[in-house]
């Protein structure tokens, strides 16, 4: 452990859900993030739902809503276990996608899980995940995880 709710990469890494149960998650995941690596953006993705005055004088506040794409997505982060109770994201600041937009793995487990837990407390917040690229890169550097741990689970042998 590094520090108290911010483990270190092996062990964020470890409890990933690799098991032959969530291999169709997986599969799920994988599927997601090819689409998100051929259309970063659809304008289905995401959009508010204005607020609105109801007829009493009360106002509503306006609300994001998520595509069926976005929903996949993630669906299959929480389903492997990409959004994790180990990793604290309100009190350790969240790794940012670096230029390129390659993620270490375990960065992209930090992120999923301030994003997607984040939702809770800030509406939109998956929302700006999908304009910044951020769930892109997180699902593709999963994505690419899970290829080298199958490679390696086939051959028997880490990949050099």
């Amino acid at each position: 452990m590094r520090k108290k709710g911010n483990p270190d990469d092996a062990v964020l890494l470890a409890q990933l859900d690799t098991t032959a149960e969530r291999a169709g998650t997986w599969h799920r995941l994988l599927e997601v993030a090819r689409e998100f690596a051929e259309v970063a953006q659809h304008p289905d993705d995401f959009r508010w739902h204005p607020a609105q005055q109801r007829p009493d004088g009360v106002t509503v506040t306006g609300y994001p809503l998520y595509g069926e794409r976005v929903e996949r997505a993630r669906e299959a982060l929480v389903g492997v276990g990409a959004v994790t109770p180990l990793y604290h994201w309100g009190s350790h600041r969240p790794p940012t996608v670096p230029d390129g937009g390659q993620l270490a793995p375990a960065d992209a487990v930090r992120l999923a899980t301030a994003v997607v837990r984040g939702e809770r407390f800030c509406d939109g917040c998956i929302g700006s995940a999908v304009e910044d690229g951020t769930l892109r890169a997180v699902l593709s550097s999963l994505a690419a995880w899970y290829g080298e741990q199958r490679a390696q689970h086939v051959t028997g042998r880490p990949e050099a």
